[in-house]
Order: C-alpha cells, then structure tokens, then sequence
C-alpha cells in the first residue's frame, strides 16, 4: 500500500525542525509522492514502490537514493537539503 507509506513519510517531514526552519514545504504530487519545494523550486521527490522509498532529484528522471526505512528516507532528505 504506497499511500500509507507516503503519508508516513510525509508527516515524518512535515515535522523536521530542520525542514520547517529552512522553508521547506510540502504537497502530494498526482501519483501521491511526496514533493519538497521551497520558494517554488521542487528540491526532490519521494515515492514509495511497494517495496522502498526512492528520491528523485528534479534534474534526473532516476532515483538517486533508495531506502526500505522511513527513517533513513528523512535523514537523507534532511542532510541533502541541508547542504542547499
């Protein structure tokens, strides 16, 4: 069920400190990932399929990381757009 995941991941990120400090913003993309932006610039995008949560960089169409933990997915999130 990838819609669970999503929504796990998405209120796991929706409360990161880190991510609210920094202007991060969140929304449903029409497949139902989870799309980053700040300032109107999609900083990445995570979905969930049915097997691992994979981040899509917006400047490639392949997902750069792959993680089966929730957890794993919003430390690598925060320390990658911590580095913007």
């Amino acid at each position: 069920m990838p819609e669970a995941h999503n929504r796990e991941l998405f209120s796991l990120l929706e409360r990161n400190e880190v991510l609210k400090a920094r202007g991060y913003s969140l929304a449903y993309d029409e497949d139902g990932g989870v799309v980053i932006d700040r300032a109107g610039h999609v900083h990445g995008i995570w979905n969930y399929d049915s097997r691992s949560y994979a981040w899509i960089s917006p400047d490639n169409s392949e997902p750069k990381f792959r993680t089966e933990d929730v957890r794993s997915a919003v430390l690598f999130t925060v320390v990658v757009l911590a580095q913007e």
